[in-house]
């Protein structure tokens, strides 16, 4: 991780992968810098949101953190937690940001993008997309998947058949690069799973 972030890491560190989720924000944060090169973002927003979009849970207690994944859930109240989840999140970030004495220019740009980055409809710029595709892919990863098929008991076929429709469902990615990034995971997964 580049010297600029660490300052940023070392203060989440205790507020990080709160959910079953361990490798969470650092799989997202490297999907975030190879996006960032791809896709021409600012990394100097779309990394700090990266590393802080998820801080939130840790305030959230285990029952709202973990059920979200189950399926008893109303979506008005996985609405709710996911909401809370994000404020959380940006109260947290304004602590950490303040702390590590990053640029206050970016401030603005960085809540924008983990206030809304479970909730929002829609992109509001290359750095949101980014971060937000980043996310998604965790799911696609080796660490993501085996998370989802633990969590929900599935099938490999079943989340492997729901994560393909996903990539080109209308607004599940910003950008090709993203896709192209979880239909290789996906081809991994696979592999893995046949061996």
């Amino acid at each position: 991780m580049k010297d600029k972030y660490k300052k940023i890491w070392e203060l989440a560190l205790p507020y990080q992968d709160k959910r079953d989720d361990k490798g969470h924000a650092k799989i997202v944060t490297e999907y975030t810098f190879e996006l960032c090169q791809i896709e021409k973002a600012n990394e100097i927003v779309a990394v700090a949101a990266a590393i802080l979009h998820d801080i939130g849970w840790s305030k959230l207690s285990q029952e709202e953190r973990l059920n979200i994944f189950g399926s008893k859930i109303t979506p008005e109240a996985e609405y709710e937690i996911r909401l809370k989840h994000q404020n959380e999140s940006v109260k947290l970030a304004k602590k950490i940001l303040n702390t590590a004495k990053y640029p206050i220019i970016y401030f603005k740009d960085i809540f924008e993008i983990i206030s809304e980055h479970d909730t929002r409809e829609g992109f509001l710029s290359s750095e949101d997309g980014v971060m937000r595709d980043a996310d998604k892919l965790w799911r696609y990863s080796q660490k993501g998947f085996q998370a989802d098929l633990s969590r929900n008991n599935f099938t490999f076929d079943f989340l492997y058949n729901k994560m393909l429709k996903n990539i080109d469902r209308k607004n599940y990615f910003c950008f090709d690069s993203a896709r192209d990034i979880a239909r290789q995971e996906l081809e991994n997964r696979r592999r893995e799973f046949s061996e």
